[in-house]
């Protein structure tokens, strides 16, 4: 490890053998410095895999994990070799000195496994964490002037957001966001501690209204405020939010804020700042809050301090709540109303599992602890429970000696017989008797009642809960029912009903856990923070149903044998017809019209529920994939067979070919349906799911000219997914190279389309000659029009990179003679890009001619033939010929659609390249950011692998530069292009980088020759910036 090496104040990096100095860092855009010297990574995907491994560096992450994290959950069928691939990619960029047979010293293999092996500090994001809770240390020490020191110094290391938008790190990724904003509060902390409330007050408010419902920062606004003399503003900004808590969060302010609320009214804040206390919330990094105020003898004593944010798990006789803060929100507010304003019940439904008993033992332990006894009834859901049993169980807990007469029948040995004989006027002695021992032993300290799975107990005792509720309200008692959905019992129903008018009645109804809780919960079983992406297929598969994700979380098997055998048992229970509607119905994976699965009987209603008219579905997945465990393997694959035979038309191209996958001698169909998929997939603009049934259907096909095409499509949808030019378009090549040696005796249609698609690459990866030698092989088959026009298009477009405009402009405008508009409808994803017209506008513009027509042709021909890529192409070609122009509106504009293009359609070559266009206009405007940021932006297009047009942005660059002044950079950035033109042969803008560079040293040869060029060339728009 080395200290300062990086550039940093406080700086760590990684010291390889050798003495190279690596640094990483993510809280940005992502970054790899070898030596201070930024290092490229390769495209999106291995990008993707460098930062996994940064935010979990040091941990062996198993490939299986890897693959699902990169592929968000859908990993192809290759995954495992595509990784291997990335690996070995990276450890290329990392280690380039590194021998072939020598041992990775970075990302070292492990079985079934990666880690990344770097000192914990090369990484910025560890670095800040450090930084962080050195600042949090030293300021709850009272060491205002470090802790700034330590704050500040962490926040600089934040360069943006951070640069990993996968799914399974979304939560470590939003630790780090938050503990960003934390630092943020901290350094006001420390800022107006340090007196320094002036100068802190404009962050201090952007911070407040970004984030209003943070209180710390409420609070130390409002301290800086009033020590800046400004008292009623402070009181306004607490007035603010309150409103902002309670309107919609539904919560007041906690008592830190409201007691500075109460000084700053009172005029009683001290001059000087005591340091903040630190809160030590176990388990989580500390928060500052504000320090309490001094206690007068009469105060009260003071609540515990708040914390940045209150724990979600609860524990209440040994079981552990996660995310019921609502629920409990709601039992606690009606257990205090039931001892101070009149007693009421209080009814809990919700499916089996759903924690209902859990939070009745949360309100009974925090009543017992308020000293408020507590009585448990519970109702066996067995079927044959005795008259009054519920009750029973109540009246033997409060009157074990059972001294009045008319409770005899409660608590004898033989309660139920006598409970069974008594006389109607005996009946309502007794229910009168129940009600005035409840009252009774509610009277001191109140009295909670838990009527436990209340949807099981007999008629009795829910016409004994009817007579009783009425009374509750001038009792101090309160009742908590428990109970599953009860729509199907009318007893139930009629007994609710009564309940539900009686004073005081509330009803809650807990849902499935949200994502944190269950990610909460998995903490609690495991001591470990899940990923987001497992924390999703949880609350997918369970619900977010408590009781399913403990067993899952529990049992070494899966499904769980607790829930297996309850599905197993209830499917055994089922007449034959209605368990092959539910076999069949696990097998779909989905909700299913009956017309496909038929209808199930009402006995299974607890198993499926109707969940749209004519639909029926497994109330939960697991109750899905226990149904499915349950079937043996020929009736599974008899099934899926059956299903894709019989219900084709109500499922997608996807479904069937899963289907016909999972059957037994299907593999025809499965193959069909896999190609149908993808086209299916392509017409939905889902080229992502395109690209995944391509990948399969690639592994499925035999013959080589099948292969051949699936390859062929792969290449043209990576085009628009990940970029033009691509490392991965290129590496989804590769094979069309090798299956075109085998092809032999192809049909010409297969051939052209071959050539096309690897001259189009060619063309993007500034292979010139490579490109013009397929196209020239492309001219010579006796093709179709398309064939010829994707000819002259390649031809028109290696002419114009090698700078001969009157050649591009003959052969684009051939290929426009061609082009045969019906066969472009509907072709999106499914071909090489065709920008004809797009490129003779940048020809026109380099000869002086107007360039406007071209690229509204082009737009016009994509809505004709409905493209959506054509349409984005379009507005991407706009901002090179700005480029060409100098045109600096017309770059801004299309950096505006580009970035919207690129964003809406999930095109990352779009963002970067719009992304370009706007920094050279502002640099243009002379309202840059600064050189370091155009720069950045021109880097950003080819870091996917793209190597053509390098010289155009160049170019650019250097010219904008020359124009702000800076003309030492325009003329490095100059030489720079010269080189790349010499070395990729793309000539076209040689001209312009000789006038350049003439202009900023001053050399007149380098003006003479770029002259000379321009006029060869016929590049009358070059030529005129001589005069």
């Amino acid at each position: 490890m080395a200290r300062g090496v990086c550039g940093r104040e406080v700086g760590f990096c990684a010291l390889l053998p050798g003495g190279h100095v690596v640094r990483f860092a993510i809280l940005g855009p992502l970054r790899v410095e070898r030596d201070g010297v930024e290092v490229p990574v390769g495209g999106p995907r291995q990008r993707d895999l460098l930062a996994l491994l940064l935010v979990r560096p040091n941990r062996v992450l198993t490939a299986d994990w890897l693959a699902d994290a990169l592929w968000d959950g859908r990993p192809p069928a290759s995954a495992a070799v595509t990784l291997r691939t990335h690996v070995a990619g990276l450890r290329r960029a990392l280690e380039p000195g590194r021998g072939h047979r020598a041992p990775a010293e970075l990302l070292r293999g492990h079985a079934g496994g990666y880690e990344l092996a770097v000192p914990p500090d090369a990484v910025d994001a560890v670095r800040f964490t450090a930084l962080a809770d050195d600042a949090a240390a030293a300021l709850a020490a009272g060491d205002a002037p470090l802790a700034e020191h330590r704050y500040r110094a962490a926040l600089a290391l934040w360069r943006g957001e951070v640069a990993v938008g996968l799914a399974a790190v979304r939560a470590d990724v939003a630790g780090l966001v938050e503990a960003r904003l934390v630092a943020r509060e901290g350094l006001g902390t420390a800022a107006v501690a340090l007196g320094r409330h002036h100068e802190v007050l404009p962050d201090l408010r952007r911070f407040v209204t970004d984030h209003p419902e943070r209180e710390h920062a409420r609070g130390q606004l409002m301290l800086a405020l009033y020590r800046a003399g400004r008292q009623t503003e402070a009181l306004a900004v607490y007035d603010e939010g309150r409103r902002v808590l309670l309107d919609e969060h539904g919560v007041t302010p906690g008592e830190p804020l409201r007691a500075l609320h109460r000084r700053i009214l009172a005029q009683d804040v001290p001059a000087l700042v005591t340091p903040p206390r630190a809160v030590v919330v176990p388990g989580a990094r500390q928060a500052v809050v504000p320090p309490a105020p001094p206690r007068d003898r009469h105060d009260a004593p003071a609540p515990p301090p708040a914390t940045a944010a209150a724990p979600r798990a609860v524990e209440a006789d040994g079981v552990r709540v996660v995310g019921r803060e609502r629920e409990l929100a709601v039992l606690d507010g009606v257990l205090v109303a039931a001892r101070h304003a009149g007693g009421r019940v209080v009814a809990v439904v919700g499916e089996a599992g759903i924690g209902k008993t859990s939070l009745a033992r949360v309100v009974g332990a925090r009543a017992a602890a308020a000293g408020t006894p507590v009585v448990w009834a519970r109702c066996p859901d067995i079927g044959q429970t005795p008259p009054f049993w519920l009750w029973t169980q109540v009246v033997r807990a409060l009157s074990p000696d059972g001294v009045e007469p008319a409770l005899a029948g409660f608590t004898g040995p033989f309660a139920v017989d006598r409970a069974d004989r008594v006389d109607p006027s005996a009946r309502f002695r007794a229910y009168d008797a129940v009600a005035a021992l409840v009252h009774a032993a509610a009277a001191d300290a109140g009295l909670v009642l838990v009527l436990d799975d209340l949807h099981a107990a007999d008629p009795d005792s829910l016409l004994l809960l009817r007579y009783l509720a009425p009374t509750l309200h001038t009792s101090r008692a309160l009742v908590v029912a428990t109970l599953r959905p009860y729509e199907h019992d009318p007893d139930v129903v009629a007994a609710l009903a009564d309940v539900a008018r009686s004073p005081g009645h509330r009803r809650v109804h807990p849902a499935g856990l949200d994502a944190d809780a269950v990610a909460d919960l998995v903490r609690g079983h495991t001591g470990s923070t899940p990923s987001a992406a497992a924390v999703d297929r949880l609350v997918t598969r369970t619900g977010g149903n408590p009781f399913f994700l403990t067993e899952l979380l529990t049992s070494p098997e899966d499904p769980p044998p607790s829930i297996r055998d309850t599905v197993r048992r209830r499917l055994h229970a089922l007449d034959d017809a209605t368990r092959d509607c539910l076999d069949l119905l696990s097998v779909a994976g989905r909700d299913l019209d009956v017309a496909a699965v038929g209808t199930p009987s009402p006995a299974a209603d607890h198993l499926v529920t109707e969940t749209a008219p004519g639909v029926v579905g497994f109330r939960h997945p697991l109750f899905a994939e226990a149904t499915y465990a349950d079937l043996s393997p020929t009736r599974r694959a008899a099934l899926h067979a059956r299903l894709a035979d019989t219900a084709g038309g109500l499922l997608t191209p996807a479904e069937l070919a899963h289907h016909y996958g999972r059957a037994r001698d299907r593999a025809a169909e499965h193959l069909r349906w896999t190609l149908e998929a993808a086209e299916d997939a392509t017409r939905r603009l889902a080229f992502e799911d395109a690209l995944t049934h391509l990948d399969r259907a690639a592994g499925l096909l035999t013959d080589p000219a099948g292969k051949l095409a699936a390859h062929l499509r792969r290449v043209a949808l990576l085009q628009i997914t990940v970029g033009v030019g691509s490392d991965a378009v290129a590496e989804a090549a590769a094979p069309a190279h090798h299956l075109l040696a085998r092809l032999g005796g192809a049909r010409p249609a297969d051939l052209a389309a071959t050539l096309w698609t690897l001259g189009e690459l060619a063309c993007n990866r500034a292979d010139f000659p490579l490109a013009a030698d397929l196209a020239t092989r492309l001219l010579a088959m006796d093709g179709d029009a398309l064939t010829r026009t994707a000819a002259h298009y390649l031809l028109g477009v290696t002419a114009y990179f090698a700078g001969r405009l009157a050649d591009a402009e003959d052969h684009l405008t051939t290929a426009l003679d061609h082009l045969d508009e019906r066969l472009l409808r509907g072709q999106t994803g499914r071909r090489p890009t065709l920008a004809v017209h797009e490129f003779r506008a940048l020809v026109r513009s380099l000869r002086g001619l107007d360039a406007q027509p071209d690229l509204a042709a082009a737009r016009a021909l994509a809505e004709r033939t409905d493209d959506p890529y054509g349409r984005a192409n379009a507005e991407l070609f706009a901002g090179w010929a700005a480029l060409q122009e100098h045109d600096v509106a017309a770059a801004e504009r299309a950096a505006r659609e580009c970035r919207g293009i690129g964003v809406r359609g999930h095109m990352a070559h779009f963002v970067t390249t719009g992304d370009f266009f706007a920094e050279w206009a502002a640099l243009r405007r002379g309202d840059a950011a600064g050189p370091a940021a155009v720069r950045a932006a021109a880097d950003g297009i080819y870091r996917l692998g793209l190597r053509a047009t390098r010289t155009i942005t160049v170019a650019a660059l250097a010219d904008a530069h020359l124009v702000a002044g800076h003309v030492e950079q325009a003329a490095a950035l100059a030489d720079e292009g010269l080189t790349n033109a010499r070395a990729l042969g793309e000539h076209v803008l040689t001209a312009e980088l000789h006038r350049v560079r003439g202009l900023a040293t001053g050399d007149a040869h380098d003006l003479d020759t770029g002259r000379a060029i321009a006029r060869a060339q016929g590049a009358h728009l070059l030529a005129a910036r001589f005069d």
